[in-house]
């Protein structure tokens, strides 16, 4: 359980979330099947209406629902948090500077007050 967490929290922070997202979308775009109706007649009296069969689409598919349902979980989340707990775990999870713990530490206990604590 920590350990999915930990991947989501490491995926909101490093923006792999959004990047699904997005990459989701495109796929969705991209048509699947190819035309085979060489020099056939179509329907006439079909209308086409783009904008909403994307909409029926996007709203229908359930891998990019997840992602979009796991970024807003993870926003929900960081709200309740004061900011100084989401800059911890910004700099403990962002994976494109990945720290330890040990490491966020320093970086938010000011070094005065680190060495104040630990030499009384």
């Amino acid at each position: 359980m920590a350990d999915r967490i930990d991947r989501y929290l490491s995926d909101y922070y490093s923006g792999v979330i959004d990047m699904q997202i997005k990459l989701r979308k495109i796929e969705l775009q991209t048509p699947e099947t190819i035309d085979e109706n060489i020099g056939g007649g179509t329907a006439q009296n079909k209308e086409n209406r783009v904008l909403d069969n994307q909409i029926i689409i996007e709203e229908s598919d359930y891998a990019l629902q997840s992602f979009i349902r796991d970024k807003w979980c993870m926003s929900n989340f960081l709200k309740i948090l004061t900011e100084e707990e989401r800059a911890m775990l910004s700099l403990r999870y962002d994976r494109r500077r990945k720290r330890s713990w040990s490491q966020v530490g320093c970086k938010l206990i000011p070094e005065t007050t680190f060495k104040r604590a630990y030499n009384e």
